[in-house]
């Protein structure tokens, strides 16, 4: 499997994070990074103590937390935490079963004397823990428990000493509160580094005092270094850099980064950090976790397009517009001249054209917040829409013509990471429109590509200056995309990281309420607003009325009378034929466009709403095609019968009203790339069962009120293998060619309509002829033979009919069916090929066989 190279110097502060402050730059779960408690989530994330769900990846800090949850946080935190996994312990508690997965937790928990079970004797593991229990369990854990004790136990006591040792800072809540998850990871973070109390006298003069010892650093093998990142993998402030891939400096310390926490460490090059270093197993010490400093560094984004000029002096002047809309004046910033440049990851030396890029940012840095800035890292990148993506030679190609983007994990020249919400995934994980900003290294080492999939879906409402407006909101074009943006274009526009027009897709301003006009006309009143009836994709009879102004075939504030005469035809009577409309929530018609004719030119617009095709064309069932035009499952298929005004005629179809071979007259509509037809019209269909279609036995028949209040027949019949019902579209379709209603034996095909109702039968056997054998040929391809198993093999069976010439067939994997006629009750079942019966006198059973283009399709046993 393709795999992404990692670039362990992921810089991203120049690529992909400017909108911080000195804040952390981890990859915290989604949900969050806007929480009161992200600090405290992103800790405990970092030291596997409490994580993410591990499919979803969100934390839910404002989910309440069980008690069995909360015993495996304070056994982690303990460091307890491989110790409980592998826990063989009985259970301790009579409402905790053996295999509960939190059973070795509460073992070990309990063990150290940090859980007790209630009143009597249970857990309760699947109850939410409260405010004060929790509080508890970390008074206990940090082994101040005693002291707690002695101010009056629990609860009062273990809340005072919970609030006089840090561990309630911003976390209070009342004493029966169900905890959150979030206040837990702030309660259990607090307690990390508040020193322990230990016993430091036995027997009857007991007494404990407070150590130099914390749960961070002694049971977690855990310290907070602080400093200055200056160099992470091949980049440095420098320039190039002799650390190996996964190491940082942090002042004059190198350490070792754990994968996961190297991409954020490497986003902090030149910030002043907190980070967390754990010794391993082997001693060796690790960077888990590295945030920004609070108070120790001050940062801002500035956008290049936002950038008014840049001057050279005693210090570098940036002036720049933080509203270029509304504000009267520039602001600026300071550099200083000893200033660090970093672009797209490389240190390099100052050049003031490199400043400005043409699609990018600035992030500068100050470092001891003098208010002159002491980094400068720019940002320039260039979008790349996707087309396609080729992983056998990891290669992306754009949408627009740019040459394809190559990411070859084999390059031990370059290095790359493709990120996706601050994730890394793999070129296999990137999408049809996915906006790629794909920032390199000056010498081309490093490649970082930022993905997004933000897109909107709307009309361009205003235009003013640079702004386009879309649903309410101002949006600029990126340098990507070229062409022509327009006031009323519709469509779907896709985002580029900064939230800038990368690429436009038109086909999906169109509109996919496809429906057949069947009568329009001017409301009486004075308003005269436009009413349509129609027949809509769904299958159902609908009318709309317009108010006074319509879109009509792209363009806006039409009359309800200028639509009205666009629709009709030379006499003055509307023209039947497919249209797309749109409709307000109120229901209220505001759209209405008819079919661009390009059957003559066989132009294929994916932007304009297309009749690309009318003519009689065969269908080919193995294909899947008309003519040359491919059909498919989400084909949408209007049967209209030639010259018909009655509604109550037509239906729409799936591609199971095509039969292969057969010619249809055809009009298709919003035909693909691939040539795939969205929408045809058929208007000369047989109203007959595929021939393909599937035989079913049926069982009973019923009758039923539809959601029309109609009366309809209902069929129970066996069909693929399975016992299933359908309903009719109307009433009197499940009857023979005498007009009889259809019973339990007879054997059928049916054609069904979008909406899964039954449209028509075709007869292939009825179960009162039983006695009558016989072979009927009801196309070239569909046979059906009724006779007598005259010798039975492991895979075959000699069928003779009327005692003539014996021709044999093939029964394995074939679907069989048993009906006898002597039960009434439940007179069909599923069997076995193996249960096909040799005809015996004494056992009149005969078979069925349906078969398709020479293949045993289905055979029912009839007894």
């Amino acid at each position: 499997m393709f795999k992404a190279k990692k670039l362990t110097s992921f810089i991203l502060s120049a690529c992909m994070a400017f909108g911080f402050g000195a804040t952390a730059f981890a990859a915290l779960p989604s949900d969050a990074v806007d929480s009161k408690y992200a600090d405290a989530i992103e800790v405990l994330g970092a030291l596997d103590i409490m994580v993410g769900d591990a499919e979803s990846g969100a934390f839910r800090p404002e989910d309440t937390i069980k008690r069995s949850e909360f015993a495996k946080v304070a056994v982690t935190s303990m460091g307890l935490g491989s110790i409980a996994e592998n826990s063989e312990y009985p259970t301790k508690y009579p409402d905790v079963v053996e295999n509960h997965w939190a059973n070795g937790y509460i073992n070990v928990a309990t063990n150290q004397g940090i859980v007790i079970g209630d009143d009597e004797g249970n857990f309760r593991p699947d109850d939410t823990i409260t405010y004060a229990e929790a509080a508890t369990v970390l008074v206990r854990l940090i082994g101040h428990g005693p002291a707690a004790e002695k101010k009056g136990g629990f609860p009062t006591g273990y809340i005072s000493v919970a609030s006089q040792q840090g561990i309630t800072k911003n976390a209070v809540a009342s004493n029966d509160t169900a905890v959150v998850r979030g206040m837990v990871a702030q309660m259990t973070n607090n307690s990390l580094t508040v020193k322990k109390m230990e016993q430091t006298s036995f027997g009857g003069d007991e007494s404990y005092e407070i150590v130099d010892k914390t749960l961070l650093e002694d049971e977690l093998k855990t310290k907070i270094v602080k400093g200055q990142i200056t160099a992470v993998g091949t980049s440095s402030l420098t320039g190039s850099s002799s650390l190996r891939d996964n190491e940082v400096r942090i002042g004059e310390n190198v350490y070792e980064v754990e994968n996961k926490a190297m991409a954020q460490a490497s986003r902090l090059l030149g910030f002043n950090v907190e980070a967390y270093v754990r010794e391993d197993d082997n001693k060796d010490e690790k960077l888990v976790l590295a945030r920004a400093e609070k108070n120790k560094n001050s940062s801002m984004k500035i956008n290049v397009e936002d950038i008014e000029k840049i001057t050279e002096g005693e210090k570098l002047r940036i002036d720049y517009w933080k509203d270029k809309e509304n504000d009267t004046k520039t602001q600026y910033v300071n550099v200083s001249n000893d200033a660090k440049y970093i672009f797209n990851g490389k240190a390099i030396a100052f050049d003031k054209a490199e400043l400005q890029p043409a699609s990018g940012s600035l992030l500068v840095l100050d470092q001891d917040r003098d208010d002159v800035y002491d980094v400068v890292f720019i940002e320039s990148y260039e979008n790349y829409v996707v087309e396609e993506v080729i992983a056998s030679s990891n290669r992306v190609t754009d949408k627009y013509g740019k040459p394809s983007l190559v990411l070859d994990p084999e390059d031990k020249n370059v290095k790359f990471v493709i990120t996706r919400g601050g994730q890394e995934i793999n070129i296999t994980d990137l999408k049809e429109w996915d906006v790629l900003s794909v920032a390199t290294s000056k010498d081309k080492t490093i490649i970082m590509v930022e993905v997004t999939t933000e897109s909107v879906t709307g009309r361009v409402e205003e235009i003013h200056g640079d702004k386009y407006v879309i649903n309410g909101e101002d949006f600029r074009i990126a340098a990507n995309y070229t062409e022509d943006v327009n006031l009323n274009d519709e469509g779907t526009f896709y985002l580029d990281k900064d939230r800038n027009i990368a690429a436009v897709d038109a086909t999906s301003g169109l509109s996919s309420n496809y429906a057949y006009l069947v009568a329009a006309d001017l409301t009486t009143g004075f308003d005269k607003n436009l009413q349509i009836k129609v027949f809509d994709k769904n299958g159902e009879e609908k009318v709309m009325t317009s108010g006074d102004k319509i879109k009509f075939n792209g363009q806006s504030n039409k009359t309800p009378n200028e639509v009205l005469t666009a629709l009709n035809g030379a006499d003055s009577d509307v023209d039947p034929q497919l249209v797309t409309y749109e409709t307000n929530s109120e229901g209220v018609l505001t759209q209405i466009n008819t079919a661009k004719d390009s059957t003559s030119s066989g132009t294929i617009d994916k932007t304009t709403f297309t009749l690309n095709a009318k003519d009689t064309l065969k269908y080919r069932a193995s294909a899947k095609k008309l003519g040359s035009y491919n059909v498919n499952n989400n084909t949408i298929v209007f049967d209209i019968p030639e010259g018909e005004t009655d509604p109550d005629k037509y239906s729409v179809e799936t591609i199971s009203l095509f039969e292969d071979e057969t010619e249809y007259d055809v009009s298709i509509y919003d035909v693909g790339e691939d040539l795939t037809a969205k929408v045809i019209i058929v208007t000369n269909s047989n109203g007959i069962a595929n021939l393909e279609a599937s035989a079913a036995v049926v069982e009973k028949i019923g009758t039923t009120i539809n959601s029309d209040n109609e009366t309809v027949e209902r069929l129970y019949a066996f069909i693929d293998g399975e016992k299933k019902t359908f309903t009719t579209a109307e009433d009197d379709i499940l009857v023979n060619e005498d007009g009889d209603a259809l019973a339990a034996g007879d054997i059928i095909q049916f054609k069904t309509n979008a909406a899964g109702e039954i449209e028509s039968i075709r007869v292939l056997f009825e179960a009162k002829d039983k006695a009558t054998e016989g072979t009927q040929t009801i196309n070239e391809d569909l046979v059906t033979v009724y006779g007598k198993v005259v010798k039975k093999f492991a895979n075959s069976i000699n069928v003779s009919v009327n005692d003539g010439a014996v021709s044999n067939y093939n029964i394995n994997g074939v679907k069989v069916y048993e009906f006898n006629s002597n039960k009434t009750t439940s007179p069909i079942k599923v069997v076995e090929p193996g249960d096909i019966p040799q005809y015996d006198e004494l056992d009149e059973s005969r078979v069925f066989i349906r078969i398709y283009k020479d293949e045993v399709k289905e055979i029912v046993i009839v007894r």
